[in-house]
C-alpha cells in the first residue's frame, strides 16, 4: 500500500537533478492538491458561488414577507435585484468570491517538493527549503503537517494539500524521520496567563497571539509563534486554548518529562 500511495504522491517524476559540483541528488517527490480536490476547487467553489448568486435574491424576496425578520433592511435591498443586469451582477460576484476562495484556500495550504537531501516547502505565496540534517521529526498533528527542527521547534506548521499515506510514504522513502505522533507532546502545557513557569515577554506575546486568533489572522498567528520561539518556547493550539513547552535544551528545562496539563 506505502508503494502505491507514493506512486501517486510522486505523479510525474522527475529525473535526477544535479548541484553545482554535479552530485546526483536522486529523484524529486512532488506532493501537492490530488487533481480530483484541485478540481473541486478550482471548478466546484466558483459553481458554488454562481448559484448563490442565482438564489440568493430569490430567497430574500421570500424571507421578506416574515414578520419576524433579522436585518430586514439589508435583505429587503437584497430581494429588490431582480432587473436582469442586477442578477447578472449578482451572479458575476458569486462566482468571483467562489474563485477567491478557491485560490485562498490552494494558497494557504503546504505543498512540498522532497529530496533525499531537502524539502522545499510553499505555503502563503513563498516557499522555504530545509536541508535533511536540520529536520528531526516530521508528524501530522489533526490536519496539520508540522516540521521540527533540530531545536526540537517548529520549522513547518500547516494543512498539507496531500493526503496523509501519501505524506508518510514520501518522507519515509526520502529517509525523513516520520512519526505517528509529535515525539514532544507530553511536555506541553496549557497557557495560563500570570504562570510563574514564563517569562513577562512570552506571556505578552502569548496574550497578543491570542487576540490575533480570536480576529481571525492565521499569519499574525504564526508570526508571534516564530517570535516566541525566538525566546526559547514552541507555541500549539488545541480548541480556543494555546499550549507551550520549552524548546530541547532551551529555556525552561526542556528535559523535564511533564504531563500536559489540561
Amino acid at each position: 500500500m506505502a508503494g502505491k500511495e507514493l506512486g501517486k504522491a510522486r505523479g510525474e517524476r522527475r529525473g535526477e537533478t544535479r548541484d553545482e559540483r554535479g552530485k546526483a541528488q536522486g529523484t524529486v517527490t512532488e506532493l501537492g492538491h490530488p487533481r480530483g480536490d484541485l478540481l473541486l476547487l478550482l471548478v466546484g467553489l466558483p459553481l458554488l458561488g454562481l448559484l448563490l448568486g442565482l438564489v440568493v435574491p430569490r430567497l430574500a424576496r421570500w424571507a421578506s414577507g416574515s414578520p419576524v425578520l433579522p436585518w430586514r433592511d439589508g435583505i429587503e435591498f437584497v430581494g429588490r435585484l431582480d432587473a436582469p443586469w442586477q442578477t447578472a451582477l449578482v451572479v458575476a460576484a458569486g462566482l468571483v468570491a467562489g474563485l477567491v476562495l478557491a485560490f485562498t484556500a490552494i494558497a494557504e495550504t503546504v505543498s512540498l517538493k522532497l529530496t533525499d537531501a531537502r524539502v522545499h516547502v510553499e505555503q502563503d505565496g513563498r516557499t522555504r527549503t530545509f536541508e535533511r540534517a536540520a529536520v528531526s521529526a516530521v508528524f501530522l498533528d489533526g490536519k496539520h503537517l508540522v516540521l521540527l527542527g533540530t531545536d526540537s521547534g517548529e520549522l513547518v506548521r500547516g494543512e498539507p494539500s496531500a493526503r496523509a499515506a501519501a505524506l508518510a510514504a514520501a518522507f519515509r522513502a526520502h529517509g525523513y524521520p516520520w512519526r505517528d505522533g509529535d515525539p514532544h507532546a507530553s511536555l506541553f502545557h496549557r497557557w495560563i496567563p500570570g504562570t510563574p513557569d514564563l517569562p513577562a515577554e512570552v506571556h505578552a506575546l502569548l496574550a497578543a497571539r491570542k487576540a490575533a486568533l480570536r480576529r481571525k489572522a492565521p499569519q499574525d498567528a504564526r508570526d508571534l509563534a516564530e517570535t516566541v520561539r525566538g525566546l526559547g518556547f514552541v507555541v500549539r493550539d488545541e480548541g480556543a486554548e494555546q499550549y507551550w513547552r520549552p524548546l530541547a535544551g532551551g529555556a525552561g528545562g526542556a528535559g523535564s518529562e511533564h504531563e500536559r496539563a489540561r
